[in-house]
């Protein structure tokens, strides 16, 4: 297995990173790359404010032009699919400034109302991980 997490949009050249992986796995061997998405719904509303948007990364990717590359490099694309991730209310709720001082407002407002942990789920759609097979 490889896997590249958080990696590939860092990249000067991801086709060849992909071919790398392909040659490294044997048969049946697997892929799995986990990226943001800046086809997904919250990337276009966002727009500019999109917080992945930064100079660090060089390329951006789509699910659909992710699974183009893979195919190209000779991968069957198992799965791809939004991936969500864990943050507290707080990071939240400082995170949510950028997009609305109200949306903000009422998540720091709920955050003093949570007992105990206060890690949450959020899945806004903008990160993916695709998982594909050397065949």
């Amino acid at each position: 297995m490889v896997t590249l997490w958080d990696v590939i949009e860092h990249l000067a050249d991801p086709m060849r990173e992909i071919q790398r992986a392909y040659r490294a796995l044997k048969p049946g061997g697997l892929v799995v790359i986990h990226t943001m998405d800046i086809d997904s719904l919250f990337a276009r509303v966002i727009g500019p404010k999109w917080p992945w948007l930064m100079e660090m990364h060089i390329y951006y990717f789509s699910q659909r032009t992710m699974a183009a590359m893979l195919e190209k490099a000779g991968f069957l694309v198992l799965h791809s699919g939004p991936q969500g991730r864990f943050q507290t209310l707080a990071t939240w709720g400082r995170g949510s400034r950028r997009y609305s001082a109200r949306l903000a407002a009422h998540r720091l407002g709920l955050e003093r109302h949570t007992p105990g942990p206060d890690d949450s789920a959020i899945n806004l759609g903008d990160l993916f991980t695709v998982y594909a097979r050397k065949v």
